[in-house]
């Protein structure tokens, strides 16, 4: 039985850094650097790395960089599932001096014509998997089908407040649901970061039946809330090499605190550090090991 499997998407992220202080509306010197991403990918990798036995199902484009994926996820023992599309999706990030994403364009239209019958042809790794991870980049029908499917272990990350909006009539069908606080306000239709707003936003979705939720703050932390406790967490402080993919981290750490029966906050944190202080999209030296002395080190 596989212990995981992700639906959702990979990507070629393009990362582009500038040598000093961005001034915007202006030609910026820099660097470019390319790494594989997309949050389903993303997180699927990160599992792969932490010894979790996993599966991704992935739209993938008949070109050169298909089999650049196929080969990296070979090389860290990940199964990948390729559904057939056009072209391999692109994501161009623009790093500020601070190492923050300050703004991304996703070429990733192909995504959502992924069909029905091409994911339920793996209908019985589907029903086996103990976790099922859905990223929202699929249709909203696409979504709405596999979620009430698959209710009691669906954990879905949100993406963006754009992408977001889809899960807004099928809240209920949904187990865990990561976000962070744009995408929780766009979903709520209000919210703020204070602990009162949190506390609303938390109230909300657990009223929605939603099993547990997970609003990421960046550098004030992290709320998380189900029906018996609500709390936020402190994040660590670091100097950040690189945000992008540190959600997907926090979200694959908190899978793997679950099938460990570990504290899922602790462990979404630790993840997320690993991959805020790494350059990719998902931190190449990351392990078992890694994340259990991360623990340690950072007294979680």
């Amino acid at each position: 039985m596989n212990q995981v499997v992700v639906i959702g998407g990979s990507v070629i992220d393009l990362f582009l850094y500038p040598h000093q202080k961005m001034h915007l509306y202006d030609s910026n010197p820099g660097y470019m650097k390319r790494s594989f991403g997309g949050v389903g990918r993303n997180i699927a990798e990160n599992l792969a790395r932490l010894g979790i036995e996993t599966t991704l199902i992935t739209p993938l484009g008949n070109d050169h960089y298909r089999e650049l994926i196929l080969e990296q996820a070979k090389e860290i023992g990940l199964n990948v599932i390729p559904i057939d599309i056009h072209e391999t999706p692109l994501y161009v990030s623009l790093i500020d001096e601070k190492g923050e994403d300050l703004i991304g364009v996703a070429l990733m239209d192909e995504i959502t014509k992924v069909t029905h019958d091409q994911i339920m042809a793996h209908e019985k790794l589907l029903d086996q998997a103990k976790i099922l991870v859905i990223d929202t980049n699929l249709s909203e029908e696409l979504l709405g089908y596999l979620l009430k499917k698959y209710r009691h272990k669906t954990y879905v990350d949100a993406i963006s407040g754009q992408k977001a909006i889809k899960l807004k009539t099928f809240l209920p069908y949904i187990h865990t649901l990561k976000m962070n606080l744009i995408e929780a306000k766009t979903i709520a239709e209000f919210g703020d970061d204070t602990f009162e707003g949190l506390d609303k936003l938390g109230h909300f979705f657990i009223e929605k039946d939603v099993h547990e939720i997970f609003i990421t703050l960046g550098e004030k932390g992290v709320y998380f809330a189900n029906k018996d406790v609500a709390l936020c967490r402190s994040s660590i402080p670091i100097k950040v090499m690189n945000s992008n993919g540190a959600g997907d981290a926090f979200l694959s750490g908190v899978i793997y605190a679950t099938i460990h029966q570990k504290d899922v906050i602790s462990y979404g944190i630790a993840n997320a550090c690993l991959n805020l202080i790494d350059e990719n999209a998902v931190s190449t030296t990351l392990s078992q090991k890694q994340i259990e002395e991360t623990i340690k080190e950072l007294n979680l």
